[in-house]
């Protein structure tokens, strides 16, 4: 079972700030075999160094956000939906985003992050389900889990293709592609847009995500516009990110999938 309706873009872009120096953005899930390591690339390590130290400084950070979902192209009947949608993230390992159709009321998600579990809300289906950070709840094998729990940059560039796509005065551009077969059923591809280093415009912030476009494997592709950023923002206290119940929705626990090949449970008294 995926993360039900788990936006991987916002909580990429939120988790590149959580982490600080390191840029934690993904584990290497147990048993799997070490990838080589990637060529050298001078101008992408150095963005990456930059972009470590750049948010190193960050206790907290807020964003406002527009997110436009299409469907693939063989989806049929199906037009592209709108969304409008807020993220707060507070280190070590706070989080909270929601996110509201533009057109039906009821299609809205919400996650909070209190470093102990990750809630994710479902306005359609009225449900909470709690997805625990720590012990072997997730098996390693869910990688928004491990996006939270976070490791090194040098493990994410093990893990996934990571290029330079481009650069201009105001942004810098990266490529991310899965590696791995379980990575790859979660997206594709996802090209990352970070302020510049020298970037100029009202409001910009160095190394701080302004952009993200994300291709599902299906073809679905999300595009993720960030505004209205905000940093170390004074009086933003862990309460702030409690659980909170909503009556008459149901709340269940994540259990994570049985192992590939597993047969069924034996017979009592076996």
């Amino acid at each position: 079972m995926r993360l039900v309706g788990l936006n991987l873009a916002a909580f990429l872009a939120a988790v590149a700030l959580l982490i600080g120096a390191d840029i934690r953005l993904v584990a290497q899930p147990p048993g799997a075999p070490a990838a080589q390591p990637p060529a050298a690339d001078p101008k992408l390590d150095g963005h990456l160094d930059a972009w470590g130290k750049q948010m190193g400084g960050l206790t907290n950070f807020h964003a406002k956000f527009n997110l436009t979902r299409k469907p693939g192209a063989g989806a049929a009947f199906q037009n592209a939906r709108s969304y409008k949608g807020s993220i707060l993230v507070m280190k070590p390992m706070y989080a909270r985003l929601r996110l509201d159709s533009t057109t039906n009321k009821d299609d809205y998600e919400a996650f909070i992050c209190n470093g102990k579990s990750l809630y994710a809300y479902s306005g359609l289906d009225k449900t909470i389900t709690e997805f625990p950070l720590s012990g072997n709840e997730a098996g390693g094998s869910n990688l928004m889990l491990d996006i939270v729990r976070g490791m090194t940059a040098q493990q994410a560039k093990q893990r996934f293709q990571i290029a330079l796509f481009k650069e201009d005065p105001n942004y810098i551009y990266l490529d991310i592609k899965p590696t791995t077969g379980a990575d790859q059923q979660e997206f594709l591809q996802l090209r990352l847009a970070l302020y510049g280093p020298n970037v100029k415009a009202p409001g910009a912030v160095p190394y701080m995500p302004a952009q993200v476009w994300k291709m599902s494997p299906n073809q679905d592709t999300e595009v993720w516009e960030f505004t209205d950023l905000q940093t170390n923002i004074p009086g933003i206290e862990p309460k702030v990110f409690d659980y909170q119940a909503i009556p008459g929705w149901q709340t269940k626990k994540w259990q994570p999938p049985p192992p590939m090949g597993a047969g069924p449970p034996p017979a009592p008294g076996k």
